[in-house]
């Protein structure tokens, strides 16, 4: 019985070190596109001459692309930590349950010994 929930606690620690590795990487990565999201002044931007157009369009297809593959990136882990947060309360929930019901048989076998 021990051994049961000494697993469970220890993976809950699992749940909780894997929700705060992923926190920590959203954070990473989110304060990554703020940096990269500068202003630049518009006297420092360069006209393109003719023969650039096609290459400029060409970087900025690219760069969509980009985004929208990290946003799909970002929009999984976000949803894979939704769901451990949900699994990471819902076992909150059944230790607190398990240990009430351990504390109700507890004070019974208490209160059969004494008599």
């Amino acid at each position: 019985m021990t051994n049961k929930y000494t697993e469970k606690d220890r993976n809950l620690a699992t749940l909780l070190t894997q929700l705060d590795l992923v926190t920590k990487k959203i954070m990473e990565l989110e304060a990554s596109n703020k940096n990269k999201d500068r202003y630049i002044p518009s006297q420092e931007h360069m006209k393109p001459n003719v023969n650039e157009g096609g290459q400029i369009a060409e970087m900025l297809s690219l760069i969509l692309h980009k985004v929208e593959s990290h946003n799909k990136v970002l929009n999984e882990i976000k949803e894979n930590v939704s769901m451990m947060n949900e699994i990471t309360a819902s076992h909150f929930m059944a230790i607190q349950l398990l240990e009430t019901q351990m504390g109700h048989v507890l004070s019974c076998l208490d209160s059969t010994n004494q008599d």
